[in-house]
């Protein structure tokens, strides 16, 4: 019995994949699936079977920033893989196409910069907004601004976690990122495609912010820390 023909996006889909070909034929792709099947004894989608595939937690569609991270890898069992894949390319239960992509705003700064003021005064309801800050008080930290250095390894995965679930089917309109990200290289890998708006607030103006709201010790540093790393990225641009 012949096959059932390929519809239209299901060629589209394979003409995708075969650009995406060249990281899997790239030296480094090898050396960085071996070290993860390594290090993840346990398919990671929680089914308890060894894994077999290394997948990308959010696909790379050939962008080499995603496509090497090793933050953005996982071993999973083939099964589990395939139906995360399948769920991703929009082939999965009723098979209808993945809904629109959300429009997405990124928007960054250094601390006191006024960034969840801003997010708080343009979002709408039923928007999605991930915000650093708030997904820590969530998963435990004691304060609103400073987090213990255990839990940020967990809340970068929940914030991650979170921005790739929009590559999948899902009914959000808009989505707001709040981050501090300095560098365009975090922009882009945190979230890419997305509007960026800077709120390049003076450092001494945030300092001043810091110091009224009595922020944590620490936060003037941070605040010089983000100045000095952006400005490096844009002489180095």
């Amino acid at each position: 019995m012949s096959s059932r023909p390929r519809t239209p996006r299901q060629r589209a889909a394979e003409r995708a994949r075969a650009a995406w070909r060249w990281v899997y034929d790239d030296p480094r792709w090898p050396v960085l699936r071996d070290q993860v099947l390594s290090e993840e004894p346990l398919c990671r989608a929680g089914c308890g079977a060894p894994p077999a595939v290394v997948d990308h937690i959010r696909p790379h569609r050939g962008r080499e920033e995603l496509a090497f991270d090793r933050g953005n890898l996982q071993a999973m069992c083939k099964p589990c893989h395939d139906a995360k894949t399948a769920r991703e390319t929009g082939f999965a239960g009723s098979g209808k196409a993945r809904s629109a992509p959300a429009v997405v705003t990124l928007v960054c700064g250094p601390p006191c910069s006024g960034k969840t003021t801003y997010v708080a005064e343009r979002a709408e309801p039923g928007d999605l907004v991930v915000d650093w800050d708030a997904l820590a008080v969530a998963l435990g930290s004691p304060g609103p601004h400073a987090h213990p250095p255990a839990l940020r390894p967990f809340i970068a995965e929940a914030r991650d976690a979170v921005v790739a679930r929009l590559e999948r089917r899902h009914d959000i309109e808009r989505a707001w990122i709040i981050a501090t990200a300095p560098r365009a290289a975090d922009r882009e890998r945190l979230a890419p495609g997305a509007s960026v708006v800077i709120l390049a607030v003076e450092e001494e103006e945030c300092a001043r912010r810091a110091r009224r709201a009595r922020r944590p010790a620490g936060t003037l540093e941070a605040i010089e820390a983000w100045w000095r790393t952006y400005r490096a990225d844009q002489y180095d641009a």
